[in-house]
């Protein structure tokens, strides 16, 4: 069993506006990151904060965890719902909307205890956490990050080599929205 954690708990500070909910072939972004990777997962849980109220609405169908600490950062989001995980997980941010298929089979056939893509040799996300670093990172301080935990357990790390560029495409602005519709229709992205 494999449960998805979507990371939607922040601010868009840099967008200036939600961009969770920018559109997408008219769908908001955070739709398109849904259809990416629920085919993969047994259950998704989406983990909201500061835009928790304008995106309940486009959350029906999936679990939904508020996290209250929003404002410390991303990681208190990825406790926050890896709490809410009893198995292995993948964790995305919601705002990387274009992951392959293909990119969350090889994570999750990989069957490390921590997997993470790459792509021409860089590493993005998502993040595969086998149920035994789930546990492990549970125990980790709020003021801690992903990068540190990973750093921690560096022997542990496979990476997985992806033909996917939309690893590393996370949208922070207005201006990386622009660049990722026109990846996207360069690349004439399919899922």
């Amino acid at each position: 069993m494999v449960t998805g954690i979507i990371l939607a708990g922040g601010c868009s500070s840099r967008a200036k506006t939600n961009k969770l909910l920018l559109l997408v072939d008219r769908k908001p972004l955070i739709l398109h990151t849904i259809s990416s990777i629920r085919p993969h997962v047994d259950r998704l849980i989406v983990v909201t904060g500061r835009y928790d109220e304008e995106l309940r609405p486009y959350l029906s169908d999936v679990e939904v965890v508020f996290n209250s600490k929003y404002e410390s950062g991303m990681f208190s989001s990825v406790l926050a719902g890896l709490s809410h995980a009893h198995s292995d997980v993948i964790v995305l941010p919601a705002d990387m909307a274009n992951i392959s298929h293909s990119t969350f089979i090889k994570l999750i056939d990989n069957k490390g205890v921590i997997s993470i893509p790459t792509y021409h040799g860089k590493s993005g996300h998502p993040l595969f956490l086998s149920k035994a670093m789930v546990d492990e990172l549970l125990n980790e301080d709020i003021n801690s990050n992903l990068e540190k935990f990973i750093k921690s357990h560096i022997n542990l790390v496979n990476y997985v080599e992806v033909d996917d560029p939309f690893i590393k495409f996370d949208i922070d602005t207005i201006e990386d929205y622009n660049n990722f519709l026109a990846k996207r229709k360069e690349l004439s992205y399919e899922g």
